[in-house]
């Protein structure tokens, strides 16, 4: 048989490009979509080479018909559209005070906005089949606490509120919609964000999470390959931390450990 068809955006690398061949070998049939077109050939040939079956399409999600050629290319290459994991995001350590209106609006239009068109366009395509779906959404751990960008933390906590609203609405139709919140993981955004107070962010997640390390994109795209999985069937509207347990360890604790 056949193996699903699933969109991965935001699929040019980091989590989204792990994602990519995770998912080509176990099965998946992919269509990927990412800003960057050479990003996305380099992923496409990395599934290629293990065997899967991919299409690619390269546009910025702020672009209004993005979401809606997203879904013509998986139908019109495989036929049918299974699964869907928004991983396009952007963002940059900024102070509140130091934002202008055009990044804000630039920022939850990619982190949110984005986010709810594509989310849309897959669940008409999902309904109309009328076999269900898995859909998961890529939120962040700065949800909860605002993050070094406020747009992007504001945007995040939308695509909790969202994965909520979408798992009671779709669930009649056995689509699932649930949402991961990854922590600091080593990713280009994040070395890029970071690049001078990386070797902090290594040393301080030594001693501000319980396992001790950065997380690595392959510890969010296993989570994401589970909750597309038939082990997942009964788990919908669920928001899952991929921290290392950073918002667990007693503040207490942390400080006394001179961090």
């Amino acid at each position: 048989m056949a193996g699903p068809v699933t969109l991965v955006t935001g699929a040019s690398g980091g989590i989204g490009g792990v994602l990519a061949v995770m998912l080509a070998r176990q099965g998946h049939r992919l269509a990927l979509s990412g800003l960057d077109q050479e990003g996305l050939d380099a992923v496409a040939e990395e599934v290629r080479s293990c065997g899967g079956e991919v299409e690619t399409i390269a546009g910025d999600v702020r672009d209004r018909d993005l979401a809606q050629a997203c879904i013509d290319l998986a139908a019109g290459r495989f036929g049918r559209l299974d699964n869907l994991v928004t991983g396009a995001g952007a963002s940059r350590p900024v102070p509140l005070v130091e934002m202008d209106d055009e990044e804000w609006d630039k920022l939850v239009d990619i982190n949110l906005s984005a986010v709810f068109r594509i989310s849309k366009a897959a669940a008409r395509r999902m309904i109309a089949q009328g076999e269900g779906g898995a859909i998961v959404h890529i939120s962040s751990i700065a949800h909860a606490n605002g993050g070094a960008n406020l747009a992007y933390g504001s945007a995040k906590g939308g695509v909790a509120t969202l994965t909520y609203g979408m798992a009671q609405q779709l669930g009649p139709h056995g689509i699932r919609v649930n949402a991961v919140a990854p922590g600091i993981i080593d990713t280009p955004m994040v070395r890029r964000g970071f690049a001078a107070q990386f070797n902090a962010l290594v040393e301080g997640a030594a001693v501000r999470t319980p396992l001790g390390r950065l997380g690595q994109p392959e510890d969010v795209a296993a989570v994401i390959a589970f909750l597309l999985s038939a082990g997942a069937a009964f788990v919908t509207g669920a928001l899952i931390p991929i921290t290392g347990g950073i918002e667990i360890l007693s503040p207490i604790s942390t400080i006394a450990k001179g961090a």
